[in-house]
């Protein structure tokens, strides 16, 4: 299993990149206004032009369309072939393998879920490592996988870079889109769980959770 908070800079293609439905694709690149969404959507869908035969024999289906008894054909043969003629190919996705052997998961903040219901812009960030100092990336290299929050390293005074800003109902959308008709990514409402956990009674907090653990 495979987490990623919801602010960080590739959480988009995270979520994509496991997506195995080019219907679902499909629908993404019609319906989002999001420019990352959608490219990163029509470069994992792949779509395979019909041969020449292909057409001629799907053609010849479709003219028995208004033949009685149809040239032995069904009406939903008819009509699968009537969709292959308008799609032009068949439709599948690019590296169908990726990530097969994992479930992937994402964090999600109340700073995030705020700005859904607000309908305002979120940032994805991460620490600025790109330009820390000889000191800090030996600091980051020492202490990022104990904190692991960005909010708090940034509180604590390192540098933080901004990689964009998205619509949030934007990445909401992905998300629940992707969740309702694939079942990835689950849902783990991080701030919720540390709110809550006793692990704060040890000066501990929760981090990440087993599968079995997350709303899916």
């Amino acid at each position: 299993m495979i987490m990623l908070v919801d602010s960080h800079p590739d959480i988009i293609e995270f979520i994509i990149s496991k997506m195995q439905n080019p219907r679902i694709l499909r629908y993404l690149i019609e319906n989002t206004e999001d420019e990352q969404i959608k490219q990163l959507a029509q470069e994992k869908l792949k779509f395979t032009p019909l041969t020449e035969t292909e057409v001629d024999l799907y053609q010849g289906i479709v003219n028995y369309k208004n033949m009685p008894g149809l040239g032995g054909f069904t009406q939903a043969a008819i009509r699968e072939a009537e969709d292959k003629l308008r799609t032009g190919g068949t439709y599948s996705v690019h590296n169908p393998e990726f990530l097969t052997g994992a479930n992937i998961s994402v964090c999600l903040t109340k700073d995030f879920m705020d700005a859904v219901e607000n309908d305002s812009w979120y940032e994805l960030r991460f620490p600025d490592v790109e330009n820390y100092t000889q000191k800090e990336m030996k600091e980051y290299n020492q202490n990022w996988h104990e904190v692991g929050d960005v909010r708090k390293w940034e509180a604590m005074g390192y540098g933080v870079r901004v990689y964009r800003r998205i619509k949030a109902k934007e990445l909401w959308n992905l998300i629940n889109v992707c969740a309702t008709y694939s079942a990835e990514p689950g849902i783990f409402f991080i701030d919720n769980a540390n709110d809550m956990t006793n692990a704060k009674a040890y000066g501990d907090q929760v981090v990440a959770t087993n599968p079995c653990g997350r709303v899916a």
